[in-house]
């Protein structure tokens, strides 16, 4: 058993990774989603930048391994994609998130709830499937190769003019079971702003993803820590800098990383 769990494991680590969460919704921060919508009518277009390093991964003790045998080696991870958004009326707004070479698409949903109360909350809800040139097998070893649904729920907690905070939690089910024998997983994520300087937003985020599968040994969870800002000094642009790292895990790559992101607002 813990022989075929090992193989499993290095072929996981083998494979680029995908967000399964909700994609082509807007935020106001980094990668939380906020309770506003794109007003009616608009369109929310950003290209994103993110790239990423590994030389460790977090084993099924949740201890720090090298990933390769010597000190010469390191697995990039690298992407660039857009996100179009549009605000198909009031507190509702629809998005898609794809990549350049339309390998993956991430198709989303969010409404706010119209409640006069704070912190705010909105529901959303979206789907992630497979479509590049290439062999797609639904019962693939890898959970991030075959197609998703999501959905959950988005409260924005506005503390003052300066401060305020996002706060996410979703769940993730797999269309059909892998073969390892996982189907769905969890995310929570929580990104706090705060303006210390006029129309610059500086952003802590902390992030929480949890994988199951019917063997526990199999399981896998990763905690990262994601610093950034967000740059508002043009009425319709906003830039996005982040630097997100891992804390801690359980069968995942331990990476460090730097994203960049250009949201455009158009009407």
């Amino acid at each position: 058993m813990k022989r075929t769990v090992i193989l499993l494991f290095a072929f996981l680590l083998s494979a680029g990774i995908v967000s399964a969460q909700t994609g082509g919704l807007s935020a106001s921060k980094l990668g939380t989603y906020c309770t506003e919508t794109v007003p009616a009518g608009a369109i929310e277009f950003e290209p994103a930048f993110n790239l990423s390093s590994s030389v460790s991964f977090f084993d099924s003790n949740g201890d720090v391994r090298d990933l390769f045998m010597s000190e010469d080696s390191t697995q990039y991870f690298s992407s660039l994609g857009l996100r179009f958004t549009y605000g198909l009326f009031e507190n509702f707004e629809a998005g898609i998130s794809l990549p350049f070479d339309v390998s993956t698409l991430s198709a989303g949903v969010k409404y706010k709830l119209p409640l006069d109360i704070k912190p705010e909350f909105a529901l959303m809800a979206g789907y992630n499937g497979i479509y590049g040139n290439n062999i797609y097998v639904k019962r693939d070893e890898v959970s991030e190769s075959t197609s998703s649904v999501a959905f959950g729920i988005i409260s924005t907690y506005e503390i003052s003019d300066k401060l305020s905070a996002d706060f996410n939690a979703q769940y993730q089910k797999h269309l059909n079971k892998t073969v390892a024998g996982h189907d769905r997983g969890y995310y929570v994520n929580t990104d706090i702003g705060y303006y210390l300087f006029e129309n610059i937003n500086f952003i802590a985020g902390f992030y929480y993803l949890f994988r199951d599968h019917e063997n526990p040994e199999l399981d896998s969870y990763l905690f990262t820590f994601n610093p950034g800002i967000a740059v508002e000094r043009a009425e319709r642009f906003i830039l996005v800098l982040n630097a997100p790292f891992d804390l801690f895990g359980k069968n995942e790559y331990k990476t460090k990383g730097f994203g960049l992101a250009l949201t455009i607002l158009l009407n």
